[in-house]
């Protein structure tokens, strides 16, 4: 399962680390999954019957809780033929695994148990065989899921521009992104003045944030030039993350 996640991560464009795949040869796997663990967006986990017999495996998910608490990372966890309430309350097979971790590796068992109990309370995919959970289906949507949580663009805004920090803050305490609700922000100005520079800066630092997202420039000229349709199957093909195909302006509308 995690071969076939990983090649369709890859084949989606999205960087994606695992040891046996990207550590060079004869370097020491240790320190460097961790600083792949730190330098990473997005931690995927996935729980399986005997994830818990393994230190290194507990090793790692508690430094990546670590990382949720300190970086903000995100953590998407895999729940394979396992429930989450096993992983959470360490039932079944994670309960025998804890036994025999508490005689041999005690000083460690508070820190995994914990790193599991928040683990496994977080919303997730559980693959266990029914009709609702066929694999090539879950890994379609997971990564459907991460790609829309990564960034897709990275901001090439001069820094060095007077003021653009502080325009940029203003332009995004606006936006209210955790209200919860709806917001239009309307930037007006002359042309030439500098008003896409902030606009397209805030798209590319917080369109990861959306499960759909699209950036539309040039909007009077592509329409003179090519109809509102180019336009409008753009902005959903973009959004819905499909090829959209649009008969008519007012078919793109509705």
């Amino acid at each position: 399962f995690v071969d076939h996640l990983y090649a369709a991560l890859e084949q989606q464009g999205i960087q994606t680390y695992k040891d046996d795949e990207t550590l060079p040869r004869g370097e020491s796997i240790r320190p460097a999954l961790l600083k792949a663990i730190q330098e990473s967006r997005i931690a995927v986990v996935v729980f399986s019957e005997n994830y818990a017999d393994s230190s290194w495996c507990l090793d790692e998910l508690a430094h990546i809780i670590e990382c949720v608490d300190t970086r903000g990372q995100i953590v998407i966890p895999i729940f394979y033929y396992v429930e989450p309430s096993d992983v959470r309350k360490l039932k079944r097979k994670y309960e025998e695994a804890f036994s025999k971790h508490e005689t041999e590796k005690k000083e460690n068992v508070e820190s995994w148990r914990k790193a599991l109990e928040k683990a496994g309370s977080i919303s997730g995919w559980t693959i266990n065989g029914t009709i609702n959970c066929h694999e090539a289906k879950c890994i379609k949507e997971i990564v459907g899921t991460i790609s829309s949580r990564l960034p897709t663009l990275s901001t090439n805004v001069n820094k060095d521009l007077i003021g653009i920090e502080t325009r940029l803050q203003d332009l995004k305490s606006k936006l209210k992104m955790e209200s919860g609700g709806v917001r239009i922000i309307g930037i007006w100005g002359v042309g030439g003045g500098g008003k896409t520079t902030p606009a397209s800066a805030v798209y590319a630092e917080i369109s990861h944030r959306f499960e759909g997202h699209c950036l539309l420039q040039n909007i009077r000229e592509e329409s003179n030039k090519h109809g509102l349709e180019k336009l409008q199957e753009k902005f959903l093909s973009l959004v819905l993350k499909a090829d959209v195909k649009v008969g008519s302006e007012i078919e793109g509308r509705s």
